[in-house]
């Protein structure tokens, strides 16, 4: 049966646009449809009609822009007023001053992005400055990950930045390396670090779910969901489980221990 299903995207200050409209998908498929860089922060998937029931297996949403922008920077000093929140305002600032981020002179100076989420980094897009120096950019190097042990600068490395024309913008690819820091690095002594623009592009991992099947050996019982729950709580830390069907009863070994005068004997659930 072929049932027309519409996708809406939308934010609090903007109505919903109709992005797609799905005729139909075969059992089992996975199909992409394009929203052309739609902005929202709400994604809304509805059937219209009557008695309708709309079921979904999987839904991803990717997003194409410059991902930055919506980030928080900060380097290892500031020259003047050289902010490094300068190397994301979405100007890659050619009249250079008070455009860019700098650095002052120093050892090993950097510059870094937080993207506030994991990202998969797709490339990595480097204004140099307009004016004078701009050899100063030469051999810095761009790392993606999410520590931040030495500030970040032992993240992956991406790329290494050889040279850039004055005033010009480079794209590096970074084939989709996951991380929430975006870090730039020169190394080396008496070095300065300057920024017109920095632009990441990239999307948000899929979330990976992994499914555990378990067996327990437990003198309680599993079939209480109260007591269900805390059995998971009290195993497992820092990760999200659900039971994907109820614990079952199932007696398959009874061991009998005669202390005391008490009679012991074990429950397997499954």
């Amino acid at each position: 049966m072929r049932i027309k299903a519409l996708v809406w995207v939308g934010s609090p200050s903007k109505l919903s646009v109709s992005c797609a409209v799905i005729p139909a998908i075969p059992a089992g498929e996975s199909y992409n449809y394009s929203c052309s860089g739609m902005e929202g922060r709400y994604v809304n998937l509805i059937i219209p009609g009557d008695m309708k029931i709309l079921t979904l297996c999987e839904v991803e949403v990717y997003g194409q822009g410059n991902v930055a922008v919506d980030g928080a920077a900060t380097q290892s000093s500031v020259y003047m007023d050289w902010f490094a929140e300068k190397a994301i305002d979405s100007n890659r600032g050619l009249q250079q001053y008070p455009l860019c981020s700098s650095t002052n002179h120093e050892t090993n100076p950097w510059w870094r992005l937080d993207l506030r989420d994991v990202y998969k980094i797709s490339k990595v897009v480097v204004t140099n400055r307009n004016d004078c120096c701009a050899e100063q950019i030469n051999g810095a190097e761009i790392h993606i990950g999410n520590s931040l042990e030495n500030n970040g600068n032992d993240n992956p490395i991406c790329a290494v930045i050889p040279a850039i024309p004055a005033g010009e913008s480079y794209n590096y690819s970074c084939g989709g390396m996951e991380g929430r820091y975006v870090n730039l690095i020169i190394p080396g002594d008496m070095k300065i670090l300057t920024l017109c623009e920095v632009e990441v592009y990239g999307q948000v991992p899929v979330l990976k779910r992994s499914f555990v099947k378990m067996q327990f050996n437990s003198r309680v019982d599993l079939t209480d969901p109260s007591v269900r729950e805390n059995v998971l709580k009290q195993r497992i830390q820092n990760v999200t489980l659900h039971w994907s069907q109820t614990p079952k009863r199932v007696i398959q070994k009874v061991i009998v221990a005669m202390e005391n005068n008490t009679l012991e004997i074990n429950t397997v659930f499954i």
